[in-house]
C-alpha cells in the first residue's frame, strides 16, 4: 500500500463537502475545522496560524439551501509595521442561498447555482472568503506594541525620506483614530 502524501492535490478540499442531492427538505447541520494548512492549501502564505471553527446550518425548501455559515476562532497576520504575529479574532456569519440550474453561477452576492451535475457543494472556497474578508486592509499591532528592534530599523531607514515620514504620520494619525473608534 503507497502512503498519501500530505501534498497531493486531490482531495484537499473533501473535507469540506456538503451533500445535497437527495435530501430532503428540512434543517440539516454541519462542523468545520480550519486550521493552517487550509490556507497553505489555498497557496495563501499570509496567514502564520489558524484555529476556527465553523458551524453550517442548513434548511432545505423547495429545492433551495439557505446556507449560514458561523465562523469563529483566532488566526495570526503579519503585522504591517513589525512583521511580528498578530492575533486576529475571527467572528462572521455568511448566508448564500444555494439552487440548482443549467451552469454555474455566482454572479448574485448571497446566490450561488451549481449545475444539475453535481450531488454536493464544496464550501471551502466560501469559507476562505468569508474568513479573509473579516482582515482589515491595515493589520498593526496597538501603538507600542510592535516589536521595537524592527521599529528601531525601519525608522533608520526611513532617516531622511521627508515623502515616507509624511505617510508614517498620516498611517499614525489614522491608527489614532482607530483606537479612539474603538474605545
Amino acid at each position: 500500500m503507497t502512503p498519501v502524501k500530505k501534498d497531493r492535490k486531490v482531495g484537499k478540499f473533501t473535507a469540506y463537502k456538503v451533500e445535497l442531492a437527495n435530501k430532503p427538505d428540512g434543517h440539516y447541520e454541519q462542523d468545520f475545522h480550519i486550521g493552517k494548512d487550509f490556507f497553505e492549501n489555498m497557496e495563501n502564505n499570509d496567514i502564520l496560524s489558524a484555529d476556527i471553527d465553523v458551524h453550517m446550518d442548513m434548511e432545505k425548501k423547495n429545492d433551495a439551501y439557505e446556507c449560514t455559515f458561523h465562523c469563529k476562532g483566532m488566526l495570526q497576520v503579519p503585522c504591517d509595521r513589525c512583521l511580528d504575529p498578530l492575533d486576529h479574532e475571527v467572528d462572521a456569519t455568511y448566508r448564500v442561498v444555494v439552487k440548482y440550474g443549467e451552469d454555474y453561477d455566482d454572479g448574485a452576492d448571497n446566490l450561488l447555482v451549481i449545475p444539475y451535475s453535481n450531488s454536493y457543494l464544496n464550501v471551502a472556497y466560501i469559507l476562505y472568503d468569508t474568513i479573509l474578508l473579516t482582515i482589515p486592509l491595515r493589520h498593526v499591532h496597538p501603538l507600542g506594541k510592535c516589536n521595537r528592534a524592527m521599529a528601531e530599523a525601519l525608522r533608520k531607514h526611513k532617516r531622511g525620506a521627508t515623502d515616507d515620514e509624511e505617510v508614517d504620520a498620516a498611517l499614525d494619525e489614522v491608527d489614532d483614530e482607530i483606537a479612539e473608534g474603538e474605545e
